[in-house]
Formats: C-alpha cells, structure tokens, sequence
C-alpha cells in the first residue's frame, strides 16, 4: 500500500480524532490546535505506515493524547477490515453492557454504521481500543493479517 492510499484516510483519521478529544473533552481547544499543528508539520514527509506510526510514537511523548490515534491507525494500516474484528465489537458491547446499556447501545450502532471502521471505533471508544490491544487473540489475527 503506498503512502497515496493510505493519507486521504488517516488525514479522515486524524480528524476525527481531533474532533473526539474535543467533543469528549478529553483536551482544550488549544491543546488541541497544537497537536493538529504538530501533526500538519510533519505529516507531509511520511513516505509508508511504519514511518506514520513512528511519527506518532514521536508526538506522543509530547502529547499523550496522541496515542489513541496511534493505535487506532496501528489497527488501520494493514487490516481495516472490521469483519475480522467482528467478535471483538460482539464481546466488547457485552462486557460494557453488564455496566452502561446506553454506552453498550451507542458503541453497538456506531458498529453496524455503514461507514464503520475498526480505526474510527478506536477513536471514539479509547477503552475498546484498550481491549483490544489487551487481548492476546488479537494479536494472534493482527500477525496473520
């Protein structure tokens, strides 16, 4: 996959990871505006995935929000598919059902959106992405993938 591929939608990526750690007020406007700013500087000179997540990996020492992009776009680079991950989602919504049903139904109807990337769940739900770095199972896909 060249980097031509890749850019319109991490560019989409980090976009709405920006927008998230806002609405979510997981960071200040400010705060945010210097990490887009951060991330617009050196975005231009990544030439392939390794080099993005690197970047990132970078940016995170400064900016710890960083890494919920940088996981998220370490589940994206390679296997997007999210029928792969399909058990995870199934597993996941139950676990927070038995806590939070309307976060259990919001993360399920995200899910089934026909848009729905296992990046843009990551960015939204930091606790799956959580879940799913966690979990050995998927580790063993993500190296077959």
């Amino acid at each position: 996959m060249t980097m031509e591929n890749i850019l319109p939608n991490n560019n989409t990526l980090v976009a709405l990871f920006l927008s998230e750690i806002l609405r979510s007020r997981r960071t200040t406007v400010q705060r945010a505006a210097e990490i887009s700013s951060q991330v617009l500087r050196v975005m231009h000179k990544v030439k392939n995935e390794t080099e993005l997540l690197n970047m990132l990996g970078n940016l995170e020492t400064e900016f710890e929000e960083v890494g919920t992009l940088k996981q998220a776009l370490h589940f994206g680079v390679s296997y997007s598919e999210l029928k792969l991950f399909e058990p995870f989602v199934r597993q996941y919504a139950a676990e927070l059902f038995k806590k939070d049903m309307e976060a259990s139904t919001a993360f399920l109807k995200d899910a089934a959106a026909k848009d729905a990337s296992i990046q843009q769940l990551c960015i939204k739900y930091p606790a799956f992405c959580q879940f799913l770095t966690s979990n050995p199972e998927v580790a063993a896909i993500t190296r077959r993938v």
